[in-house]
């Protein structure tokens, strides 16, 4: 559950860094080859989160740079699926104009994520696949029901946003795109006024289906689905965060408030 993976290490600097290779790659498919004769690779996209790899002593033979693979960069709409390249930036994204008319919301929640500064390098793929639980990006994509879809030399590889932290993937395996279902009508409310300790996506769609996702800074995404019709006013069971900060009878009582005003602005209640 938890993941404090940088408590008491000393801040390193390039000075620190072993010897080290930089392919730049201009394909998905040259980035894959490269990967798989790879020792320890590294994907820099966006390059955010390189810096604290480096300082819990992530230190790769080579660093492949996909920045410049047009694909990757790509917001579009297929079919009944709202398409994100993996190195769409949080700026560039969160105000593409695609966001406000097929998820109602999405693009503010997007728009909360970081300073100005990261926003205009960091990736929504290098968010998620940095697997760190106090980064926003599974947060949201987790309530969405986002697949990823990874590029691998086998072919295509879909997996459920929330199923990417356990995941084994492939050696030679690139996070491609996002998808996230539009056809019934999802609309997104985000709450993060209480962020690091408590953070909360609600989802909802027209069928009356939906997904709440809570989670705090040293806690993974905890995920519960949400069904109009099954009751009249239906409210999530408690659960045991288990976070080393705040105690769980707190967290869920800010959990269930959270809940009613998302309901409310939601017009659900």
């Amino acid at each position: 559950m938890l993941a404090i993976d940088s408590a008491g290490l000393v801040a390193t600097s390039f000075r620190t860094l072993p010897p080290l290779d930089v392919v730049r790659a201009e394909s998905v498919g040259e980035a894959l080859q490269e990967l798989r004769r790879a020792k320890r690779p590294a994907i820099l996209a966006g390059g955010t989160d390189l810096p604290a790899r480096f300082n819990v002593g992530d230190y790769p033979d080579i660093i492949i740079d996909i920045a410049k693979i047009k694909q990757l960069h790509a917001v579009f709409i297929d079919k009944s699926e709202l398409v994100i390249g993996a190195a769409v930036t949080h700026q560039s994204g969160s105000t593409h104009a695609l966001l406000p008319a097929v998820i109602p919301g999405f693009q503010e929640a997007w728009k909360k994520i970081a300073n100005m500064r990261i926003r205009m390098s960091g990736t929504l793929g290098g968010n998620i696949m940095s697997r760190r639980t106090r980064y926003e990006g599974a947060i949201l994509l987790a309530a969405l029901n986002a697949q990823l879809e990874f590029a691998t030399l086998s072919g295509p590889l879909f997996m459920a946003a929330g199923d990417l932290w356990d995941a084994e993937l492939p050696v030679a395996s690139l996070l491609q795109s996002i998808r996230i279902p539009i056809a019934t009508k999802p609309r997104l409310d985000y709450e993060r006024s209480l962020r690091p300790i408590f953070t909360q996506a609600f989802y909802v769609d027209d069928t009356g289906a939906g997904r709440l996702v809570s989670a705090t800074e040293f806690v993974r995404p905890h995920i519960w689905a949400f069904d109009r019709n099954s009751q009249s006013n239906p409210s999530p069971e408690e659960i045991d965060f288990q976070d080393p900060v705040t105690g769980t009878a707190y967290l869920n009582q800010v959990r269930a408030v959270f809940f009613m005003r998302q309901m409310t602005r939601l017009g659900l209640s």
